[in-house]
């Protein structure tokens, strides 16, 4: 807190990713949101589209601003968590995560995922904004 204290003035929203948020949990969310900061909750969620509207509803209750998805989780996935998102009076934005950066032709190859890592970000951009998330 004290560190968002000194930064408040000079960002323009907080992260907060999954050893973060589990280390601390909503508590740290609601401290930072009931201060008026952006939480930018970056917890990557891939599961069926039920499970991650779900979640998209947990943490839009939360306050937060901007919520990651992992956009190989497919169309249906995204769509369920943009329409969770838009429920909430000030809309979440949902964004896409396509290749992490630590993913290499060989690390992808791991997974079965043949195609170069450009390709593969361009395609599941592409998934991203056929349903309609935010980026």
């Amino acid at each position: 807190m004290e560190l968002a204290d000194e930064l408040r003035d000079v960002v323009g929203g907080f992260k907060i990713g999954s050893r973060l948020f589990t280390a601390e949990g909503p508590t740290l969310v609601n401290r930072l949101v009931d201060r008026g900061d952006r939480v930018f909750l970056d917890l990557k969620y891939h599961d069926i589209p039920s499970t991650v509207a779900s979640a998209i509803r947990a943490a839009s209750a939360l306050g937060v601003w901007m919520v990651t998805v992992h956009a190989s989780g497919g169309v249906a996935m995204m769509r369920a968590a943009r329409e969770a998102a838009e429920e909430t009076r000030d809309s979440t934005r949902v964004v896409g995560v396509t290749v992490l950066t630590s993913f290499d032709e060989a690390a992808c190859g791991e997974v079965g995922i043949t195609r170069p890592v450009a390709d593969q970000v361009d395609a599941l951009a592409g998934l991203a904004l056929r349903a309609g998330i935010d980026g």
